[in-house]
């Protein structure tokens, strides 16, 4: 972006509304989506689009969502294709409190997302362009707007003069968009909204800039690097790298280097952080936890919880080291994982530099290179099943049998293809997911990347919208399909021209919730009954009803036999324009 051009498509000239000024500097930025759930105060804003585009002044399209929730995993999703910030339009402090678990999880992923919520217009004046005209003008009027949202973005700030609407909109989109990554927020009155823009001379002096990756020092490479070189069992803990694509290549580079072992955190990662299929990859929770347990040396890349200290602990004499954007996580005031050497950089610039390192110090020193040789991956005593032998567990039971999570993980195998991206939010069936489906190439797998519930159908439009000639697959639980507001998103999905496949693991309730009762009193009350309170449903409701209902195909799956032909059907109305829901219940 060159700096005369944000200053050229959003100056004063020819716009007559800050609206229209702020909808153009957008569009000079870069931003191509607006994920829009309009009210009273966004009404100069869709005047706007309609006749900035008129005009022929480049402004982001309109993505309509019926729900907030929908808005903003729907921009957390075209985030994380993209890297990209992507704006979301909601209605002053109701739409930002729907915004809910959503921003959280964005906030937690580390996505870039500029939120845009209106306030309550300042005059009363009825000759003053968009004043107060109703009674929720007042009722809507709060002390602390910012504050709903305070814990879960980086920024936020408000739009109250034309003056600084460029300038505004540049940071918020700076900020979003720099290491670590992250929500920012900015509302803006509705009579704001309505005001003359600033004249020429208020733009800043250019773009606002992320900034650019950092890298490691010279001192705390050649450090880690020491390290990694006389360790015998490293490592790599990591979650969140693969959010990178670049850090895919990097860390697979890295371990055949050195023969380290990499996992996920705690059996699972939210992204594909090395191919699945690599041999350095050991898949599964006890896997990992095993490795954990004798490595001697613990790169942790990008990881929130990199163990459950009250499942598995590292040995006493391992070494520790943590490599991250933000590796103090001082947005979780009680985080409790200390290590030898705390790295802050860009994970992609820092493997590479490791990988350069010990590349140079293996060529001229022969038995650092056997040693990296004779590492080989070094095994774990626990693996996690194979496909082959889930699918001999699957046909000994018989086509007649009520499917499970691994038969859909292994139908599914049968039919994705390399470059298709896979949306899962699971949930107690995340297990079967992580140790059995196939994905090999970087961006082809999301997860919510924090605890809010109703992520995946939001986020597949998302990346639907940011990659549309890809064939999406949301992969959720019943509760979790329930959480997203599927009516909303479904509709979403169909307006938008964005369709997907939701294949939904239904068990009939939240087990999820049922766990931790178990759990907690295995010899309870619960235990005894074999049931536990406020988890179940009576009558559950009929997925793939709704999923008719809302312009997608529908279809429910009650035998292990019917599960190919119902997703073969599902992929084929995707192909179609479709989204198609098919609603698996589960022994």
């Amino acid at each position: 972006m060159h700096p005369d051009e944000v200053r050229v498509a959003s100056g004063a000239a020819g716009l007559s509304t800050v609206a229209e000024q702020l909808l153009a500097t957008l569009g000079a930025y870069g931003v191509e989506r607006i994920f829009l759930n309009p009210g009273t105060d966004t009404a100069p804003l869709q005047e706007a689009v309609l006749r900035l585009g008129q005009a022929g002044v480049a402004v982001p399209s309109v993505v309509l969502c019926p729900h907030e929730t929908v808005a903003m995993a729907a921009a957390h999703g075209y985030w994380k294709v993209t890297r990209r910030p992507q704006c979301v339009m909601v209605h002053v402090d109701v739409g930002t409190q729907n915004l809910g678990a959503m921003l959280h999880d964005a906030f937690r992923d580390r996505a870039g997302v500029l939120v845009i919520a209106g306030r309550a217009p300042y005059s009363i004046d009825p000759d003053v362009a968009g004043s107060r005209d109703g009674p929720i003008h007042w009722q809507q009027d709060v002390p602390d707007q910012a504050g709903i949202v305070r814990s879960y973005v980086k920024w936020a700030v408000e739009l109250s003069r034309p003056d600084i609407v460029e300038r505004t909109i540049g940071r918020g989109l700076q900020i979003a968009a720099s290491a670590p990554a992250g929500p920012t927020y900015i509302s803006v009155a509705r009579d704001v909204l309505m005001e003359p823009p600033a004249g020429p001379g208020t733009a800043a002096s250019g773009p606002f800039r992320p900034a650019a990756p950092a890298a490691l020092s010279p001192e705390a490479l050649a450090e880690v690097a020491t390290l990694l070189a006389g360790a015998a069992r490293p490592l790599v803990v990591t979650s969140a790298s693969g959010r990178d694509p670049a850090a895919v290549e990097e860390l697979r580079k890295f371990v055949e280097l050195t023969g380290a072992t990499a996992v996920g955190a705690s059996g699972t990662s939210q992204a594909v952080c090395l191919p699945w299929s690599h041999p350095s990859w050991a898949r599964g929770g006890a896997a990992a936890a095993d490795l954990v347990a004798r490595a001697d040396l613990l790169l942790v890349v990008e990881c929130d919880v990199p163990w459950i200290p009250s499942r598995v602990q590292p040995a006493a004499d391992a070494r520790i080291v943590h490599l991250d954007p933000d590796p103090v996580h001082a947005d979780m005031p009680l985080w409790s994982f200390t290590a030898d050497l705390v790295l802050q950089a860009d994970s992609a610039v820092a493997l590479r530099q490791l990988h350069d390192e010990l590349a140079r110090r293996a060529a001229t020193d022969a038995l650092l290179a056997e040693r990296f040789r004779a590492r080989s991956s070094w095994p774990s005593a626990a693996g996690a099943a194979s496909a082959e032998a889930a699918g001999a567990t699957a046909r000994d039971r018989g086509g007649d049998a009520a499917p499970t999570a691994t038969d859909v993980v292994l139908a599914l195998n049968e039919l994705l293809r390399e470059d298709d991206l896979v949306v899962e939010e699971a949930i107690t069936n995340t297990g079967p997911v992580h140790e059995l489906l196939e994905r090999s190439l970087p961006g082809t797998f999301f997860m919510p990347g924090g605890p809010g519930l109703g992520w995946a159908l939001g986020g597949a439009i998302g990346v639907k919208l940011a990659r549309p000639a890809a064939r999406v697959v949301a992969i959720v639980g019943d509760g979790t399909f329930l959480f997203a507001a599927p009516t909303a998103a479904l509709l979403a999905a169909s307006e938008a021209g964005a369709p997907f496949v939701a294949v939904v693991l239904n068990n009939a309730g939240y087990n999820a919730a049922a766990q931790p009762v178990l759990r907690l009193f295995p010899d309870g009350s619960s235990a005894h009954a074999g049931q536990v309170v406020g988890t179940r449903f009576a009558r559950p409701v009929e997925f793939a009803t709704l999923g008719q209902a809302c312009h997608a195909h529908g279809e429910t799956v009650r035998k292990q036999s019917e599960l190919a032909g119902a997703l073969a059907r599902a992929f084929a109305a995707e192909s179609d324009g479709r989204s198609a829901v098919v609603d698996v219940l589960l022994a």
